[in-house]
């Protein structure tokens, strides 16, 4: 029990700072859309997957590698599309990004749902 709750409030941590980090990119590229500069959110992007990579690390013991997978798909993607100025494309797999932070969090969270 001590452990399960352990792991729902380090999911719940880490999943937070990657959800605020990747909010932080969203507003940042809706100002560089605006602006034309896109040095400060490929600074950002790079960030974020340096974050991520050791989240994944240690995610990748608790949570199912279908759903990492999906998360560093989309932030690919967004790095991809920041670095070819789409910049629209990239708010697109930004949220696909912390859609799937934010299930993991809710889908581990300890409830009567997910014990039965």
């Amino acid at each position: 029990m001590v452990v399960g709750i352990y792991t729902e409030n380090y999911l719940n941590t880490t999943a937070e700072q990657m959800s605020n980090n990747i909010e932080k990119l969203k507003q940042e590229i809706i100002i560089a859309k605006e602006t034309q500069n896109r040095e400060q959110i490929k600074n950002r992007i790079k960030e974020i997957e340096k974050k991520w990579d050791k989240t994944s690390d240690i995610w990748g013991v608790i949570v199912v590698h279908q759903e990492i997978d999906n998360i560093e798909n989309a932030l690919v993607k967004s790095k991809a599309n920041i670095e070819n100025g789409e910049l629209e494309d990239a708010l697109q797999e930004i949220e696909t990004a912390k859609f799937f932070i934010n299930h993991v969090k809710e889908r581990e969270k300890i409830s009567w749902k997910n014990v039965f």
